[in-house]
Parts: C-alpha cells; sequence; structure tokens
C-alpha cells in the first residue's frame, strides 16, 4: 500500500507517500529519506521539489524529532537520511542505524547563557585552550541549568563540565525543552540556560554567553545515515544517493536568501517557529557540508577515521551517563557503527 507520512513532534499523520521499495512507477531505484526540516534537510527538500536527482526516485518522511525518526526506522519506513549525532547514536544501538557521512557542523549551535550578575562572568581565561569559557570548577559547581537532555546541547555541556574539570555529578542538569527552558530562565529559574537557534536570537540582550560548542574547540556534526537493512540491500543506490548529495550541498552553499526562504517554508510548514531573520542567521551560522572535507574526515582505515574519533567521544559520554551500555558501545564499535566504505569508493571514483 502506497503512504506518505509526515511525521510531526507528536507523529501526527498529514500526509500518504510510498513505502520502502525496489523500482518506481518510472523504472529507477527508489529510495525513502528521512528528512528534517532543518539545515541539513534542505538540499534534500530543494532535490525532490526541483527533480534534481539522477537516476533515483525518491520521497521523503519529515520528522521534526529524532526520536520519531528512530520510531519510524524502527518500523522500516525509511532507508537513507539525516539526523543529529545523539538520535543518530540511539538508532545505532537499537536498530542497527549506520553513520555514513556528516552533514552541516553542529558545533555552532549549543549556547550557554547567564544572567549579568552570574559569579560565571568573574572569572575568565581559566579554561586551559578554551579562553571564551567563563567561569571556572569553583563557579560552575553546583548550578541549576536548564538543558534538553539527550541533545547536541545536551553533550556540548558534558564536554564543557570536562573542560572545567567538573562532571555532570558536580551540577543540577533539569530538562526542559527549549521553549519552556527559556521561559523559566526569563522567569528566573536556574543559573544557566543552554539552547540553540531560533531560541538562541530570543535570549535577553544583557544575558551572557558564558560557554558555547565553538568555545570547547571540540566538533559535533549532523551525520548523513543509513538502515543497515538498506545498506544491504540498496548499496549502490545509496552510494549515488549520497554523491548526489554532497553534489548538490556544494552547488547550493552560498545562495543565502534561496537557503533562508527554504529553511522558514520547510519549518512553517512542519509547525515550527521561524522568521525570515532568524532563517537567514541560521543558514549562514551552519553552511552545507563540502564532499572534499568528508573524504579528509572519513579516510583511512574502518574504526581509525577522524570521523570515528569525533563520534565515539560522544558515545562514550552517553556511555558514563548511562544511557547506552558498555556493551551497547563495545557493539556499536565492532558494528561498523561508521561505514566509511561509500565515501572511500566515492572518492576513488572521482
Amino acid at each position: 500500500m502506497k503512504k506518505k507520512l509526515l511525521y510531526m513532534v507528536l507523529g501526527a499523520v498529514i500526509l500518504c507517500m510510498s513505502a520502502c521499495g525496489g523500482q518506481g512507477e518510472k523504472g529507477l531505484e527508489t529510495l525513502t529519506i528521512g528528512n528534517q526540516p532543518y539545515t541539513q534537510g534542505i538540499p534534500i527538500y530543494l532535490a525532490e521539489e526541483q527533480g534534481l536527482y539522477e537516476g533515483l526516485e525518491t520521497e521523503s518522511l519529515i520528522f521534526v524529532s529524532g526520536n520519531t525518526q528512530n520510531e519510524a526506522l524502527g518500523a522500516d519506513e525509511w532507508e537513507v537520511g539525516v539526523t543529529g549525532l545523539p538520535p543518530a547514536i540511539f538508532g545505532g544501538v537499537s536498530y542497527g542505524l549506520k553513520i555514513i557521512g556528516f552533514s552541516v557542523d553542529d558545533t555552532v549551535s549549543p549556547r550557554f547563557y547567564v544572567r549579568p550578575d552570574s559569579d560565571i562572568l568573574s572569572v575568565q581565561g581559566q579554561v586551559p585552550g578554551c579562553p571564551d569559557i567563563y567561569g571556572n570548577a569553583d563557579t560552575w559547581r553546583g548550578k541549576k541549568i536548564l538543558c534538553t537532555t539527550a541533545t547536541s546541547s545536551h553533550l556540548m555541556l558534558v564536554v564543557t563540565l570536562e573542560k572545567l574539570g567538573l562532571s555532570e555529578a558536580d551540577v543540577e542538569i533539569v530538562h526542559m525543552d527549549p521553549s519552556q527552558a527559556l521561559t523559566a530562565f526569563k522567569a528566573g529559574e536556574g543559573d544557566v540556560l543552554a539552547c540553540w537557534p531560533p531560541i538562541a536570537y530570543s535570549v535577553e540582550e544583557d544575558w551572557v554567553m558564558a560557554a558555547s560548542g565553538v568555545a570547547t574547540g571540540e566538533q559535533i556534526p549532523i551525520v548523513v545515515v543509513a538502515s543497515e537493512k538498506a545498506l544491504a540491500e540498496k548499496r549502490d543506490v545509496i552510494k549515488s544517493w549520497l554523491r548526489q548529495y554532497y553534489q548538490h550541498c556544494e552547488t547550493m552553499a552560498g545562495d543565502w536568501e534561496k537557503l533562508a526562504e527554504t529553511l522558514e517554508t520547510m519549518e512553517l510548514d512542519n509547525g515550527l517557529t521561524i522568521d525570515s531573520e532568524g532563517a537567514r542567521k541560521i543558514v549562514e551560522e551552519r553552511p552545507l557540508p563540502a564532499l572534499e572535507e568528508q573524504l579528509e574526515l572519513f579516510a583511512g582505515e574502518k574504526g581509525q577515521t577522524k570521523a570515528d574519533e569525533i563520534v565515539m567521544k560522544y558515545v562514550d559520554i552517553f556511555v558514563a551517563e548511562g544511557r547506552i551500555s558498555k556493551e551497547d558501545r563495545d557493539a556499536l564499535a565492532a558494528g561498523g557503527f561508521l561505514d566509511n566504505s561509500l565515501l572511500l569508493e566515492i572518492a576513488q571514483e572521482q
């Protein structure tokens, strides 16, 4: 039965699309894409809207949440896609999801704000290698931090605490969704607000960004993924799609007006709140990836690449937090959670 689904935060079904299959009505190989209404999803959205895919017939499910995206993966409803690193890790543990590339760099997104009277601001320059992180272990210890857990912001918060010589046990992390956290912080609750754009564009003018993903000097990517089943059954098709994804990224890169316009449309169509100015800021802060960068990150022996180093750092954070087990971590590593074979073949074929 053909169906097309648009997943919202609550998993509401909005429209119908074709289920994962082999060849479409045009005799082309088909792929069902798990897309998101964010910067990383723009090339997918425009490629379908403008008919840019060559030799492929694609249809997309759009997810505003990595959690609902993983639920659909468990039901075998999509084959390739883009998602945040935290849901990719959980998808790898639960459903055998594989990372086959990186998309936009999400490092710029996580931001940690304090009020102007915070004692964290009384100290700067005491974190080795991270001059833009305010405070030290003493000023951060015991702070109540409003943060959406199991997100890139949460992972970067843990990294920030590590840079300060602290751990999650040294602070109080209160889970709230981004909008709720912003409202609560404005009302005086908490000592630190963890957020990301566009919420970060709505903070009070006198709040100070005491730390950020960029300030840590680390990197956290949005990732390109494929289901284990799809890789086994449609490997060459996925390789073609992956190559075209990066080609489209490079073609569209720098067209800020079109990118911002598309991002605004995607987010509004999926029940999110954004304006033209915010959309423009987001696409400029999070540029689309280039293939050459990916080939460098994924070059090398399986399990020994720069990409593996980046991703497994955050896997280890989830192990330390007790969100996944050591056995889960070892299974990811042994099972090729990062599959660099497609990018290596693309490099050889250039």
